[in-house]
């Protein structure tokens, strides 16, 4: 009987630890806002002939992301667009990468549009986490952003131009 006691009780301290972890798939939800300041360092333009202003192309941004609570990443993102000027999609990639060595991905699509009485063109849309690194390793969710350029890329000027997004993102860190 004794022995059939102690089992029982292990077997119930065993069910109540089980309890107290969580359950898998009910990691806290989280969220992030950063504001990605970048530079376009290169562009690859082609001009389509079924229109005067058809161009499709890839794009590359590099600059720093800057979070709400002080922390800084480095910000790369490189794309492609497909734009009937002034306004079209794009769809690409974009890697966060801080000092620690931690870092997350995702990928997004959006468009490009102008504001009414603006040059300037500004972009919104919509991404998932593919991917994440140290203290961000097992990321999932959803991130949306919403900006514009600070200067426009003017292809017979030759300049490539520089840009403001805000990012905001829900995650859960899946481990």
């Amino acid at each position: 009987m004794t022995k059939l006691v102690g089992l029982a009780i292990v077997g119930m301290s065993a069910a109540a630890l089980l309890s107290l972890s969580p359950a898998p798939g009910s990691a806290q939800e989280m969220q992030m806002t950063f504001k990605a300041i970048s530079h376009i360092p290169q562009v690859h333009l082609m001009h389509l002939v079924d229109a005067e202003n058809h161009v499709i192309g890839i794009y590359e941004h590099q600059g720093v992301a800057l979070f709400e609570n002080g922390e800084a990443g480095t910000f790369e993102d490189m794309g492609s667009f497909d734009m009937y000027v002034p306004t079209g999609t794009h769809a690409g990639y974009v890697r966060v990468a801080f000092q620690d060595g931690s870092s997350f991905d995702f990928k997004y699509n959006g468009e490009e549009y102008r504001k009414e009485g603006s040059d300037l063109p500004f972009v919104r849309g919509e991404g998932t986490f593919m991917k994440g690194t140290g203290r961000y390793e097992g990321i999932q969710g959803s991130i949306t952003y919403d900006g514009g350029y600070v200067t426009a890329y003017d292809e017979e000027k030759e300049e490539v131009g520089d840009s403001l997004v805000t990012y905001e993102a829900t995650y859960t860190l899946e481990k």
